[in-house]
């Protein structure tokens, strides 16, 4: 059984569509304030992944487990997405939105990554994921401890940010610990572990724009970069002094070039 993605709306439902999806264990108010600036213009539809919410009365309804199988999730998406639209994803949530996009194309207007490397865990042909050891050393952590495994990781999204203890501390107050599903943490992490979209992004035929933080520490920006799939509309653009989570960090700034993006599909 599929599981209900819980989705929220700003703006105007006549205006031009953003769908946003957030990364791995991660709820969809994590973009409560780009979502609000970028509602002057758009239609913003944000999207949690499965058994991730804020919600109690949301987990209380939801009798279905987190289905993170890449096309059941994928056929989620598409069906709580608005149509047409487009496909705004972090880190995982980029990672599945690419995939969408080159896979069912008329789904999507374009799509933007961010701070969203085609693969996670390092291999022979992609050394700069993380290692097979550190991954498997942090399933485990999650496996057994869902909270602290998910502070930990928390803590990692933040380094490299002018502020990484802020940051920090305002990732972990949006997801109060008692609703933090480890079902979701330990299937979402097992998608993280296989997923592969270089193929998909070579494939990609709709405008596409690759958004990263120089400072990422979760990403190793230049190498990931310089490695990149290419593909005839695509743009990738560095953001030199933002690290994993730029719409946090600088949400102006932000907000500008995902504006002009989608306005032109270029930068001048």
């Amino acid at each position: 059984m599929r599981t209900p993605i819980e989705t929220e709306a700003f703006g105007d439902p006549t205006s031009p569509a953003i769908f946003m999806v957030p990364g791995w264990a991660m709820p969809k108010e994590v973009f409560h304030g780009v979502a609000r600036l970028l509602s002057e213009n758009f239609y913003v539809v944000l999207a949690n992944l499965p058994g991730v919410s804020v919600d109690p009365n949301w987990h209380k309804r939801n009798r279905f487990g987190p289905n993170y199988d890449i096309d059941a999730l994928a056929e989620q998406l598409i069906r709580a997405a608005p149509k047409p639209c487009w496909w705004l994803g972090w880190s995982l949530g980029g990672m599945v939105a690419n995939y969408i996009a080159a896979r069912r194309s008329s789904c999507a207007n374009g799509v933007i990554s961010v701070a969203s490397a085609p693969k996670f865990v390092a291999s022979d042909d992609w050394p700069m994921g993380m290692s097979e050891d550190a991954y498997r050393q942090f399933f485990d952590l999650v496996k057994a401890f869902p909270e602290k495994g998910f502070r930990r990781f928390l803590s990692l999204q933040a380094q490299g940010a002018k502020d990484p203890k802020g940051l920090a501390k305002h990732l972990l107050e949006l997801q109060p610990k008692d609703l933090i599903d480890p079902e979701a943490l330990v299937r979402g992490l097992a998608l993280l572990e296989t997923l592969d979209v270089r193929r998909e992004i070579a494939l990609l035929d709709r405008p596409n724009l690759h958004v990263f933080g120089a400072q990422d520490a979760l990403v190793e920006t230049p190498n990931v970069v310089q490695a990149f799939p290419s593909n005839p509309l695509q743009t990738v653009l560095t953001l030199p002094e933002l690290a994993h989570q730029p719409f946090l960090e600088d949400p102006s700034q932000f907000v500008a070039l995902i504006t002009q993006y989608i306005h032109d599909n270029t930068f001048h």
